[in-house]
């Protein structure tokens, strides 16, 4: 099992270098307008936009890691600023470098659980609720700013189907998402008691959702802390758009015909959510090929998109490196195995 378990990590990191790998030779020296990634060769960064980069990339850090403390005291659960700050940090290091999207969220939901022997599934809900608030923020950065400037005749969205879809999916899923949220409001909590004690019923699964569930109807009685979580998605993720506006713009002589900031804030969250789907860690080679399509999408040259995102990508994993400085001190703590990280609440 444990060979097994080695030969998929392998195939993962394969399956991502190799396809960054044919992201770069195929943006290269392409033909069109594009000069290709060739034309890196004995460029200078432009230190203005890198240090941007930086700093958004950090300020970005800070407010999800804030996000997930505020989530976690709104359940009552002791947990210390410091300790988000130190989970998370190792879970970004986790999620940059190891096989699976979600090998960062499993291990700060085994770290905090551990601390939690009678609520360990409210525990690792925080996370989960946790992530689930980062995909709204998402969606709701996308089609709020993309609407605006849609509405206000933007040239650039109006002309194109595909930005214009974006925004609408993106619309019908934030109202959705509200709807639900309203709708639990007025459930009476005799529903809700019932609606948990079924949950309890179910085998094997049963007593983690039943613990979700409490932790959703807690959160539904404490909504500011909900309005706040929501704030600070929408602060982190328009950090995160504007992080990549300016890795864009690192390379300018190579990266060129960058995307507007209005068409960034259409298709980064787009992006930044699909490439949470492929398996590679931290979605190398897959993020590249995903921005170089969006690139393609709005009619610029593949190579700037890919070479923004691959940008991008050096950035997080300077601040990877400074996460893994943190899981050398707490490796101790930390599960080896982040396929079984989150226990069982029946542990």
């Amino acid at each position: 099992m444990k060979r097994a378990k080695v030969v998929k990590s392998l195939g993962l990191y394969a399956i991502g270098i190799g396809l960054l790998v044919y992201i770069i030779s195929a943006n290269w020296a392409p033909n069109g307008k594009a000069p290709g990634l060739k034309a890196l060769r004995g460029q200078i960064p432009a230190l203005g936009p890198l240090c941007t980069a930086a700093s958004l990339l950090a300020f970005t850090l800070c407010c999800q890691f804030s996000r997930w403390y505020l989530l976690v005291r709104a359940v009552d659960l002791p947990f210390t600023y410091r300790n988000a700050f130190r989970l998370g940090l190792v879970g970004y290091f986790y999620s940059l470098f190891l096989p699976g999207s979600i090998g960062g969220d499993l291990v700060k939901g085994y770290s905090i659980a551990k601390e939690q022997p009678g609520k360990r599934a409210v525990a690792v809900a925080t996370v989960v609720i946790d992530r689930l608030f980062g995909l709204f923020g998402l969606l709701l950065l996308a089609s709020t700013v993309g609407g605006v400037f849609w509405l206000n005749g933007d040239p650039k969205i109006v002309s194109n189907a595909y930005l214009k879809k974006i925004i609408v999916v993106g619309t019908g899923t934030v109202v959705l998402a509200a709807v639900g949220w309203v709708v639990l409001g007025f459930l009476s909590e005799h529903v809700k008691n019932r609606i948990e004690a079924r949950l309890h019923r179910l085998p094997k699964v049963g007593g983690t959702l039943a613990e979700i569930w409490f932790a959703v109807r807690t959160y539904r009685r404490r909504a500011a802390v909900v309005y706040i979580a929501v704030l600070i998605s929408a602060l982190a993720h328009t950090s995160m758009v504007l992080t990549f506006q300016a890795t864009v713009r690192i390379f300018p002589t190579v990266a060129i015909d960058p995307a507007t900031l209005a068409e960034h804030f259409v298709i980064c969250p787009i992006g930044f959510i699909a490439q949470v789907f492929f398996p590679a860690p931290g979605g190398v080679g897959g993020a590249e090929a995903i921005f170089g399509y969006l690139y393609v999408l709005l009619d610029r040259p593949e190579s700037t998109g890919a070479l923004g995102r691959l940008t991008l990508h050096a950035c997080e994993w300077a601040y990877g490196f400074l996460g893994y400085l943190v899981y050398l001190q707490m490796k101790k703590e930390l599960p080896t195995d982040t396929t079984t990280a989150a226990p069982s609440p029946a542990e």
